[in-house]
């Protein structure tokens, strides 16, 4: 095979051996997929793809990576493995659709039922939320804590911060009473 000069860019004098395959189109596409914010590993399967395309090995390709991307850097087997499945004939870059467990299950499905299970039952406890709803303590915690704002008093869960009809509730009650100790005077401490 003869070496040829790139031509595709005036800047480019690269000397490439296949000819077409240029490292300044590679860079280009890349530059332009960067500007959509793509993952990282999408990006370093790309160059693997290229690279492998281009003939150079697994472990050279391991080690241009890691000078190129520093910790960002795909693991070693998984830049193996993309090197293989290249070889192998495959196009696509990205993840194989499957199905599998959300990598969380802090969901607005699991915080409604939460929710709903902690409205229904408020001496509920998360161990018990946790067996319901069958997602972890940790993550049942979050959801009280974090996204229900609620906080534990006198072993209930109760509403972290109290909605107008809550404060409208306590504002009546108040005020019942104080018309009830102003009209029956210190009987009312005893009788109550």
């Amino acid at each position: 095979m003869k070496a040829v000069t790139c031509g595709r860019k005036k800047h480019c004098s690269k000397v490439i051996h296949r000819p077409g395959v240029c490292y300044c189109a590679v860079l280009s596409v890349l530059r332009k997929m960067s500007e959509t914010k793509m993952h990282v590993s999408v990006e370093q399967r790309i160059v693997i793809k290229f690279l492998k395309k281009e003939g150079c090995k697994p472990s050279g390709i391991c080690s241009r990576l890691k000078r190129q991307y520093g910790k960002k850097t795909l693991a070693n087997v998984s830049g193996y493995e993309w090197c293989s499945a290249f070889k192998k004939r495959r196009e696509t870059v990205e993840n194989e659709p499957h199905e599998r467990r959300p990598r969380t299950s802090i969901t607005v499905m699991n915080s409604d039922g939460v929710d709903a299970l902690i409205r229904e039952k408020r001496r509920i406890t998360v161990r018990e939320l946790s067996g319901i709803l069958n997602i972890s303590d940790g993550n049942v915690k979050t959801i009280i804590k974090q996204h229900l704002q609620y906080s534990k008093v006198c072993a209930r869960w109760i509403p972290l911060l109290l909605t107008d009809e809550h404060k409208s509730t306590w504002v009546q009650v108040a005020q019942s009473l104080l018309s009830r100790y102003e009209q029956e005077g210190d009987i009312f401490w005893i009788l109550s």
